[in-house]
């Protein structure tokens, strides 16, 4: 299993090592900015950090999902399923490896926020509106950032193993059919679309970071049980 979790990160380390380059650069701006004050290069450099920050842990989950298609569709890639290991062993290094890389980019990004946010006390205005372009109504204090940062991991982690297994189904039981893509995005949508149903029902009157608690528990126990099901459907129709 280590073995296949060290295989997983060799794949996808250049993509994750450059993520966080743009926010070692993007931090490098707003500091600048600060120091110098400048106050419009601090703002860019901000913006562009929490931009980076916030799309690059789904590029992280995008980059696993596009591993996986490969790994299902190329002569190479499919010498994997050929090796002495399960098919549950196999994507659990994917899944593994997916969340860990979240939960290191995450917890690199929390702790600059963290900087940042405690250099410019005086605009928290300017951050909470930022963080409500993105649908998200906080203050970004440490409790809040760190419950709003697990939902997100455990959520996308969660989207990531839905997408597995229409993925799979699609290289599986849809293989050749037609109309399989738009069966296949389909079936995702509807999939994903259920799983946020059923992760809003946490009622809002526990508190914001009770809540977001919650709901990455919901989210990571739903990716569990969509790992599961991938894992049944490869060992049954695409290990040899």
């Amino acid at each position: 299993m280590f073995k296949l979790f060290k295989y997983e990160i060799r794949k996808t380390l250049f993509a994750k090592l450059v993520l966080l380059a743009l926010l070692v650069i993007f931090e490098g701006i707003f500091l600048y900015g600060y120091w110098t004050g400048k106050d419009s290069t601090a703002t860019l450099g901000l913006s562009l950090f929490l931009f980076t920050f916030l799309c690059g842990l789904l590029a992280i989950g995008i980059i696993s999902l596009v591993t996986l298609h490969k790994d299902m569709n190329t002569r190479q890639g499919y010498m994997l399923f050929m090796t002495p290991n399960s098919t549950y062993r196999i994507l659990g290094a994917k899944v593994a490896e997916n969340g860990l890389s979240m939960l290191g980019f995450g917890a690199v990004g929390l702790a600059l926020c963290l900087l940042d946010f405690s250099l410019i006390k005086q605009e928290l205005e300017f951050i909470t509106k930022f963080l409500e372009n993105f649908g998200i109504g906080l203050t970004p204090t440490f409790p809040n950032l760190s419950a709003l940062l697990a939902y997100i991991i455990c959520d996308i982690l969660c989207s990531v193993t839905t997408a597995y297994l229409a993925d799979v189904i699609s290289s599986s039981l849809l293989n050749g059919k037609k109309g399989n893509l738009v069966i296949t995005f389909a079936l995702f949508a509807l999939l994903n679309f259920g799983i946020q149903k059923i992760i809003s029902l946490v009622p809002a009157s526990l508190g914001i970071v009770t809540v977001f608690l919650i709901q990455a528990a919901i989210a990571l126990a739903l990716a569990a049980v969509m790992y599961i099901i991938t894992a049944r459907l490869m060992d049954q129709y695409l290990s040899v």
